[in-house]
């Protein structure tokens, strides 16, 4: 019977066989002006099976030229700015061709045009691969060959002069298909600004204050190495790096001067494996790191410390049903620090450990295009039931969440998410070891000057776990017509007991409720405040964010690739309500009154990417209301400090010397960029703002002159990269 298919064929009449022809033409045609991994739209015919598509359609998506925009040097900065920008939060899971993988930080490292597209997936994609309720997912489609050595140097230094920086970075990559690996050194050096290269005029500054370091003297350097191989099912990836740095600052002692070393030094390697197993996605990844670090001059300390951590995670679908599939993701992690810190007291040996089980369930309640009349009317609903238990040194803990993601119809989604739990403290917030910072310039409530004081940073070994309840909202629209408008809104609120921050603004009922954390001389001078962790007592937090996205539209074609990419990003944070009780029992202050040390209500952003040809520009213009920051609780005072509004302008600006060669190359290189010499100029804080404020009544506050609060100011960095 294989003779009939034939026969069928050859009785068509000639106007269907013509209309054939014509479909195959115009797919042909699109195909041949597009990214051959972009979707092709033939009249009312949608091909959509892209490489590295993720299991649901992208709420926003970046294209090769708009990720080319952002002017970022790597892929990690790639994921900042679309933070920054769409509004994914600080944290993002990321996966890479559409997949979870055992450690995606390995691909930050690769340059930005190794990237296809990058795509953000709505809120209820986390449940899907077993990222937290709430979170965002990002998922980065890498190119299917790519092959680049790259280098850039650049300089920086004030308008004002008295310091500069200079770094160097090299760079090798490579992928093809599966298979990645990733070389890089990075070496950099920081001169020292001293005060004396300013003008200060602080209480109590005798001739030798002009030898304290504004900013110390930092050398550095950092070196990386990933790979990735497929081996059939089954991928593995494999990491090195280290680092060294060296930092050399004098700082006030007394009523003298004492020079300051502060040395570090990692090192630290990863292997993780991704696959498949009896229905399960599987992914499994070791850490090791082993750091030393010393202090020198007037304080001598030395802290070894080795950490070593397992996690795993599986997933996998339960059962399928008419709305979607159920899909169900365990995760669980090990590890374990050791630490000796010799001071010149003693030595101290300590161990901490934390082991953590997680897991989540995500139930499809409705699908809207499953032709039923509760999909057409309610759309898609995805909920999600999750909880955790930890058991840690400092105590143990647990989580129980759930989320609910809604899209009633294309363009238009809701995500609520909720949860409570009892957080572990991180290694970083108890091991890291005690070293003063760089010398800060505070107002002193309590004598009514201001003071230049030495903060004494690091861990805090006694933080215990903090206890907390979230919530949020959020609500996406877009992206809509062809500028690609897209917005949302969010509300987010929590409360916390024993919450871990850092010390508040100095103020009279800070000072109060931690005495041991100000060190003041004989004269009552403050002379040392110690910013490391603490808790405090409760907290509770409310807030407003929005952000609204645009782009020019381009044309499509042969011509796309030299027409204009801009983008223009907008976001606004509004503080709806900060209280915090610093102590167990104590009042509570409500901060944005100005109580227990001020909060700006209102901050506010503009982000702008522009590319044309050989030509880059990008700029950001942030700006905070001002607040009042009390001097006691309750009540306005004429001796309250009320810091002005505050405003900052860069901009960066690029050019290609040699052309592009992306029209030249065939499919599987999709090179973006030319091996020429590319100029990079940066202007940090373009209008050279500072930080002002007033007494509340009106006189000048001390401490806040030009060069007190903020030496730099307006930074010009002149940088230049090459592709060899």
């Amino acid at each position: 019977m294989l003779w009939l298919p034939l026969v069928s064929l050859v009785a068509m009449g000639q106007g269907e066989v013509a209309g054939v022809d014509r479909f195959l033409s115009r797919a042909a045609g699109q195909a041949a002006t597009q990214n051959l991994d972009d979707p092709v739209t033939v009249d009312d015919v949608d091909v959509r099976g892209r490489r590295g598509a993720a299991r649901v359609p992208p709420e926003t998506e970046l294209s090769g030229a708009e990720i080319d925009a952002l002017g970022a040097w790597d892929i990690g900065e790639v994921l900042q700015r679309m933070s920054e920008t769409l509004g994914v939060g600080e944290t993002p899971m990321v996966i890479v061709n559409g997949r979870r993988v055992a450690n995606s930080s390995v691909f930050s490292g690769f340059p930005p045009d190794a990237l296809v597209r990058a795509e953000v997936l709505p809120p209820g994609a986390a449940a899907l691969y077993g990222g937290a309720p709430g979170q965002r997912v990002v998922n980065l489609v890498l190119q299917r060959r790519f092959s680049s050595h790259d280098a850039r140097v650049a300089a920086s230094r004030p308008t004002q002069g008295g310091t500069s920086s200079l770094s160097g970075d090299l760079r090798r990559s490579a992928i093809s298909g599966e298979n990645t690996h990733q070389i890089g050194l990075r070496t950099s050096r920081d001169t020292a600004l001293r005060a004396e290269e300013r003008d200060r005029d602080l209480p109590g500054d005798g001739p030798e204050a002009g030898a304290i370091t504004l900013r110390p003297h930092a050398d550095a350097v950092s070196a990386n190495a990933t790979l990735t191989r497929s081996m059939g099912d089954w991928s593995g990836v494999f990491s090195l790096d280290g680092q060294a740095r060296d930092a050399r600052s004098v700082v006030r002692l007394g009523l003298g001067v004492a020079e300051s070393r502060r040395q570090s030094e990692s090192v630290g390697g990863a292997a993780g494996l991704s696959g498949a197993a009896a229905g399960w996605a599987l992914q499994a990844n070791l850490n090791a790191m082993a750091s030393v670090s010393r202090e020198g001059g007037f304080a001598d300390s030395q802290n070894v410390s080795q950490t070593m951590a397992l996690n795993g995670s599986a997933g996998r679908t339960l059962l399928d049903l008419p709305a979607g599939p159920v899909v169900a993701n365990l995760a669980a992690n090990f590890t374990e620090n050791r630490s000796v810190i010799d001071r010149g007291e003693g030595r101290a040996n300590t161990r901490f450990h934390t082991r953590e089980a997680r897991g989540s369930l995500a139930v499809p309640l409705s699908k809207a295009n499953t032709g039923s009349a509760r999909g057409r009317w309610i759309g898609d609903l995805l909920a999600t039931v999750g909880g955790s238990v930890r058991a840690t040194s400092a105590g143990d803990g647990d989580e129980i969440n759930g989320a609910l993601a809604w899209t009633p119809r294309r363009g238009v989604s809701l995500h609520g998410a909720w949860s409570i739990s009892t957080d572990s403290v991180s290694d970083a917030q108890r091991f890291e070891s005690i070293y003063r910072g760089t010398p800060t310039a505070v107002f002193d409530f309590k004598t009514g000057e201001a003071v230049e004081i030495l903060p004494i940073l690091g861990g805090n070994p006694d933080l215990r776990p903090p206890r907390s309840e979230r919530r949020s909202v959020t609500a996406a629209l877009g992206p809509f017509t062809s500028w690609g408008v897209s917005g949302n809104l969010g509300y987010q609120r929590m409360d916390s007991t024993n919450g871990i921050g850092s010390l508040p603004e100095l103020t009279e009922d800070v000072e109060a409720a931690f005495p041991d954390r100000f060190q003041r001389d004989a004269a009552g001078r403050l002379i040392s405040i110690d910013y490391r962790p603490l808790n405090l007592g409760s907290s509770l937090t409310e807030g407003l964010t929005t952000n609204l996205n645009f782009n020019l539209p381009r044309p499509t074609g042969p011509v796309a690739h030299e027409a204009m990419i801009l983008r223009v990003a907008l976001s606004h944070s509004l503080r709806l309500k900060n209280s915090v009780v610093l102590l167990p029992g104590g009042p509570e202050l409500d901060r944005l009154k100005g109580d227990g040390g001020g909060l700006s209500r209102h901050n506010a952003r503009i982000m702008v990417d522009a590319r044309r040809g050989r030509w880059g520009g990008n700029a950001s213009v942030r700006w905070q209301s001002g607040y009042r920051t009390r001097k006691a609780s309750g009540r306005d005072d004429s001796k309250d400090l009320i810091r002005a509004s505050f405003a900052a302008v860069d901009l960066k600006f690029s050019f290609q010397m040699a052309p592009s060669s992306a029209g030249a190359q065939p499919e599987d290189s999709q090179r973006r960029r030319g091996g020429g010499l590319q100029l990079v100029l940066e202007i940090q804080n373009l209008i050279d703002a500072r930080p002002e404020a007033n007494l509340g009544d009106g006189s000048p506050a001390p401490g806040f002159g030009r060069d007190i609060q903020d030496p730099i100011g307006r930074t010009v960095s002149l940088g230049l990269q090459r592709r060899f």
